[in-house]
């Protein structure tokens, strides 16, 4: 292989995507067998998992490992997956090995030594380097695979890791070190980086808290410097992957926009909110009298300038509660309630209900909009929203906007 490439999986089989029962299975279809696979990336990867799409599996050996004495419980393993016409590699974990065969020479200038897994303060970082002066550098890799419309964002998941991480880099770099977050962002053609504050604020806020924002000399950014005491510096690199599992670095600079802070402590913005009625119900929906609700899923759109999270963590309530709006009556006939937050400047819930009705998904007549000239805040979707492609580059689309 060559020199200025990495291989992150072999591509020993491929298959269909079928479902993902929990986090770490995924069930695939090559031909007319079923395959259990272990899936080596426990984000939510709700912009790649529908039915049909194409897997690489990689076989996993059988041998018990050296952390656990069990032997694996599936035979193949998601190595990536093909996506708009690129391929996406899944093992989160092998993004350290693109970061030190490819991106950590690059963005440390004068790097002369690496060693991985480096326990500094409480925790095991990524990796200590040395550059040309001796000065110690602690770097923690993140593997990023969310970029849509042009953005990539990490997590999309909440990372309470990720956090403690970021805030003991802040703490060591006022005891000498050099702190570094590097986010390998692994498919598509991103024009920023930027904090995912829709899945976890806390981070979003911390990393523009102690973060600075690092790149070439030259442009926007002055690249490496002496870093301000109690501050990490955040690279992002893109790289691109062959279907064979051969990664190179694409872009060893990708900007990073860190200006989102205030609006992930804001705690402010607008929302979806999913409910699965089973069966048909008659409800009494205050002023708007009894409607009868078919069995299928339902989206209310709404927005919160303030207490976002407590907004939603009301309408996830079935019980203890007054009813306050249309859907206060409709969540206790409810089997599954989800939250889908979309922090923002600006409230977006009409323009929400909008792109709902583009969509084809049918309004409830008069419900939750009396306060605007919408014929509807909720929506009727005969089968599960987020099994529906257009639905989730709705929601993400709105996610890239913010402003």
């Amino acid at each position: 292989m060559d020199k200025d490439q990495v291989r992150l999986f072999t591509n020993d089989r491929e298959g269909i995507f079928l479902t993902r029962p929990n986090r770490f299975l995924i069930i695939t279809r090559d031909g007319d067998e079923e395959l259990p696979c272990h899936c080596p990336n426990p984000g939510r990867l709700i912009e790649f998992l529908f039915p049909g799409l194409r897997l690489i599996l990689e076989k996993r050996g059988q041998a018990p490992s050296a952390k656990t004495s069990s032997r694996p419980k599936t035979s193949w393993t998601i190595g990536g997956l093909y996506y708009r016409n690129g391929v996406v590699p899944l093992f989160a974990s092998r993004a350290n090995r693109a970061a030190e065969a490819l991106i950590l020479h690059q963005i440390i200038p004068g790097l002369k030594e690496l060693h991985p897994e480096y326990k500094a303060g409480s925790s095991r970082f990524d990796f200590l380097g040395l550059d040309a002066e001796n000065r110690p550098h602690l770097v923690e890799v993140k593997a990023c695979s969310l970029v849509e419309n042009q953005v990539a964002m990490f997590p999309d998941a909440p990372s309470t890791r990720a956090l403690k991480h970021l805030e003991e880099l802040a703490a060591l770099s006022t005891q000498g070190y050099w702190g570094h977050v590097v986010f390998v962002i692994m498919h598509g053609d991103p024009r920023v980086f930027i904090p995912n504050l829709h899945t976890d604020p806390l981070f979003a806020a911390g990393l523009s808290r102690y973060g600075v924002a690092a790149g070439p000399p030259g442009q926007n950014t002055p690249g490496i410097l002496q870093p301000k005491t109690g501050t990490v510096q955040i690279h992002a690199s893109l790289l691109r992957c062959t279907p064979q599992g051969e990664a190179v670095l694409a872009a060893p600079y990708v900007p990073v926009d860190l200006s989102h802070g205030a609006l992930a402590e804001s705690n402010r913005g607008n929302y979806l909110i999913l409910l699965e009625v089973v069966q048909e119900k008659s409800v009494s929906v205050g002023s708007l009298g009894t409607r009868t609700f078919a069995p299928g899923w339902y989206v209310y759109a709404g927005s919160a300038q303030k207490n976002l999270s407590h907004r939603i963590k009301r309408h996830l309530r079935k019980v203890r509660k007054h009813p306050h709006w249309h859907i206060d009556y409709l969540t206790p006939h409810s089997r599954t309630i989800k939250a889908l937050p979309i922090m923002a400047y600006q409230n977006r819930e009409c323009e929400l209900a909008g792109s709902l009705t583009a969509l084809g998904a049918r309004p409830i007549p008069g419900f939750g909009c009396s306060d605007c000239s919408c014929k509807s805040h909720l929506f009727y979707m005969a089968r599960p929203p987020m099994g529906n492609r257009a639905f989730v580059e709705m929601l993400l689309r709105y996610r890239a906007r913010l402003t």
